[in-house]
């Protein structure tokens, strides 16, 4: 765009550059007049007043009224070339006018210069302050660390105050003492224990022989009589019944009797062996053989085939035997017997002798 003023009326006037060097009107004053050319107004920035063509004709019509009371834009004005070449023909410039015009754009000129040359210092000025280092105290950067490490401090202060929070305090003495006394705990009652049921020379070795390993628990039964004192008890009833494994209904004695082969499909003779224990009779010469887990503690009972008890049984045998089978007196069957308990932990050989 090329800004000027009117030299009529002085209003500041603004036409496209493609309106340059052209004819115009005045919308203030209707006055003819020239507008710049574009290359001078661009290097000048300064309105640059056109020569007067003619005088105002005197128009009735109303004003032109635009949004901005000191711009007008001209570009809606448009003058027919035949028209502007006959107002060129008639028009007479005084000598004077062009005079002025003349110093007038000198003076432009010159201010115009002066304005490029003042636009150039300032922007040399703005250049250096931008290149300029600006330079910043030590004890600004040192207030900034001290404010960070505060901040550091506070921050941590109340992460370790929230974890504090979730754990339970115990110091560390209340933790040694605890487990001193467990351990105190633990060793009073291993005592306590070994010397309320202390165990026998041969309940150890039985612990230590294991209870995994089968041995042979061997032997003879005999008796005395008046002609021969080791006469052989053939058919003697023989068993090991288990001290720490008692049946969960008490034996049944039928079809087992000192004197009568076993059958070895019997109820009570399978339970028996089920138990751990096992049972038999004397051979020919009076020899028995059983195997039976080492490590444990178990009854023998040895009942005669031949020898006649002399006496009734003991009630305290008949309540142990009692333990294992529903009737024990109809088992001895007023038979000579022996009743006792037998550590086995390894091979045994027993020699049962009825006096």
């Amino acid at each position: 765009m090329i800004k000027f003023n009117c030299p009529h009326c002085q209003q500041s006037l603004r036409v496209p550059v493609s309106r340059a060097d052209t004819e115009a009107t005045c919308p203030g004053c209707h006055a003819q007049l020239r507008v710049p050319p574009a290359v001078v107004a661009e290097e000048s920035e300064v309105l640059i007043a056109p020569p007067v063509v003619s005088q105002p004709p005197e128009i009735t019509a109303s004003p032109v009224l635009s949004e901005d009371s000191e711009l007008v834009d001209l570009s809606v004005v448009v003058i027919p070339e035949s028209d502007l070449e006959s107002d060129l023909n008639a028009l007479e410039v005084p000598t004077d006018a062009e005079d002025n015009l003349a110093s007038k754009a000198e003076e432009c000129a010159d201010s115009s210069s002066s304005l490029s040359k003042e636009n150039d210092a300032v922007q040399s000025n703005l250049l250096e302050d931008r290149r300029r280092k600006v330079e910043v105290s030590s004890k600004v950067f040192d207030d900034l660390a001290d404010r960070v490490s505060e901040e550091t401090t506070a921050d941590s202060k109340i992460f370790s105050h929230r974890r504090a929070h979730r754990q339970l305090g115990v110091s560390r003495s209340s933790l040694y003492m605890f487990a001193a006394l467990i351990l105190f705990v633990a060793i009073t009652s291993f005592w306590l224990g070994t010397m309320m049921s202390p165990g026998s020379r041969s309940q150890v070795e039985t612990e230590i022989a294991g209870v995994d390993d089968y041995v042979n628990f061997e032997g003879r039964v005999t008796f005395r009589t008046d002609n021969d004192p080791e006469a052989i008890d053939e058919m003697a009833l023989v068993m090991l019944l288990p001290e720490d494994s008692l049946p969960s209904e008490k034996f049944v004695e039928n079809g087992i009797v000192a004197g009568v082969p076993l059958d070895e499909s019997l109820p009570t003779i399978l339970e028996i062996r089920r138990l751990g224990g096992d049972i038999t009779t004397a051979g020919v010469q009076g020899q028995f053989a059983m195997k039976v887990a080492s490590g444990h503690r178990y009854y023998l009972l040895v009942v005669s085939a031949l020898k006649p008890a002399e006496k009734e049984p003991g009630d305290q045998e008949l309540e142990e035997l009692g333990r294992y089978f529903d009737s024990p007196a109809r088992l001895l069957d007023g038979k000579f017997y022996r009743w006792s308990l037998e550590v086995v932990n390894t091979n045994r050989d027993v020699r049962v002798y009825h006096r």
